[in-house]
């Protein structure tokens, strides 16, 4: 970005980062937060640690400036952040790098921003039936307005309520909704009844998300394991501590013993959401349950079994709210989510569980190479219900599906470094296979972004 943005914010709707970035691409001509995580992960398979360490230096700037990571590199974002992935992305820069000294420069923004979400996105509840309190985490934004980016559709969306005040909370709950990054999902509106599944009925507020609950619990986790690599054990104990908070209050809040998943808690009708989404999964790859569970895992994928999600041709569907027209439902793949999913099977250890995560992935190398062969694009989300021969592009939401795309791009890397040589050539079209030329393809690919 260029200096005369530093000098003259108030002059553009871009902000100033210090450091070139990889944008997602399409419509997203700037930074996006969560994106960045599976963006850095291609950057350090592709072996470019100079662009990941500035793109984490970019996402500290704005901690240092901020308080926080907002949403996204415009200021109109300013007001909201999304999923907090800045530690993990850390981490993984250490374990490619072994860079300490960057660890110990940016390791109290890392602090920093774990402070924003305690303070600002986080409340407590209490356990009757252990007497005791637990911190639990949302997405909870505070607006008054419309989203700046897409006010003509939050304008439409309240044009039937009179009251100010009604109109400032469906805003703050569009906007918490965007917070998560799933915008927009079923998962933040009515389940039941006439408003079922409707925008107007969105209800972010009211929902304690699994994921987000995750994803704090691995930030705990990584803080302490940094804070023991910079020497630092008082706060080694500290976060050890907010870790085993975590993952008490995931079992005791979430975890559904008899469905053997974690589920959404609803903070209005004091119940979990016993509805199938994704993200009902990820505490898997925070390792958020007891070191000692061997018994998790596998219910949570008799689960995903039960629940026929692994049968789909081309993927793990975001839902099963078919009707919904809202992307982050229906037939759509996201690759951030089968990244994690496949991750949390992986890293179990478990002879079953590692199979069916390699099958998970060999399917997803299969179906967007495939893809790419036929439409030259990489898509930011993929329908899971289309055949190999047709154009896997997902679709619903606010836009068109978008191409790039940065964090699909980060996956496959991933992906082809750990499973490229369970590839075979039953796999792909005849005369197209081999492993080297397949990931070679991504890298010229990424690089091209």
């Amino acid at each position: 970005v260029k200096d005369d943005v530093r000098q003259r914010q108030d002059l553009y709707s871009l902000l100033y980062v210090p450091h070139p970035f990889i944008i997602p691409g399409g419509r997203f001509r700037e930074f996006y937060y969560w994106d960045s995580y599976w963006i850095l992960k291609g950057l350090l398979f592709s072996e470019m640690t100079d662009t990941a360490k500035g793109i984490i230096r970019n996402l500290a700037y704005m901690v240092e400036n901020h308080g926080f990571v907002p949403n996204g590199g415009r200021v109109y974002y300013l007001l909201r952040s999304q999923p907090p992935l800045l530690s993990p992305m850390v981490y993984e820069y250490y374990l490619a790098t072994g860079d300490l000294d960057f660890v110990q420069e940016v390791l109290p923004l890392l602090e920093k921003e774990y402070r924003f979400w305690l303070s600002q996105r986080s409340q407590s509840w209490f356990d009757e039936s252990s007497e005791e309190k637990f911190q639990f985490f949302q997405y909870r934004v505070k607006m008054k307005t419309p989203r700046p980016e897409s006010y003509r559709e939050d304008m439409e969306l309240v044009k039937d309520i009179q009251k100010q005040a009604d109109k400032e909370l469906l805003w703050s709950n569009v906007a918490s909704a965007a917070e998560t990054g799933w915008d927009f999902s079923t998962r933040w509106f009515a389940q039941s009844g006439p408003g079922m599944h409707d925008m107007k009925t969105i209800r972010t507020w009211s929902i304690v998300p699994v994921d987000l609950n995750a994803f704090m619990c691995i930030n705990a986790r990584i803080l302490g394991a940094l804070s023991e690599i910079t020497g630092d054990f008082k706060k080694v104990i500290y976060y050890q501590s907010k870790y085993e908070q975590a993952k008490v209050a995931m079992k005791k809040l979430m975890w559904n013993e008899t469905d053997g998943i974690w589920y959404d808690y609803d903070l209005e009708t004091k119940h979990h959401s016993n509805t199938y989404y994704v993200s009902n999964a990820l505490p898997l790859y925070a390792k958020c349950y007891d070191d000692e569970d061997d018994v998790t895992p596998h219910r949570v994928y008799e689960y995903l079994k039960r629940e026929g999600v692994l049968n789909f041709t081309s993927g793990l569907p975001t839902s099963l709210a078919m009707g919904s027209e809202q992307q982050w439902d229906k037939e759509n793949a996201w690759p951030p989510m089968i990244h994690m999913v496949i991750e949390g099977f992986r890293t179990t250890g478990d002879p079953l569980l590692m199979k069916a995560a390699e099958k998970m992935a060999t399917k997803w190398l299969t179906v967007t190479y495939k893809s790419f062969i036929r439409t030259h694009s990489m898509f930011e989300k993929y329908n899971v219900s289309a055949m190999l021969e047709e154009c896997a592009a997902g679709g619903g939401g606010e836009y068109e599906v978008q191409t790039g795309f940065g964090w699909t791009n980060g996956v496959i890397l991933d992906l082809l470094d750990k499973y490229g040589d369970k590839m075979n050539s039953g796999a792909l079209p005849k005369g197209l296979f081999s492993t080297l030329s397949f990931l070679w393809c991504f890298i010229y690919l990424w690089r091209g972004l």
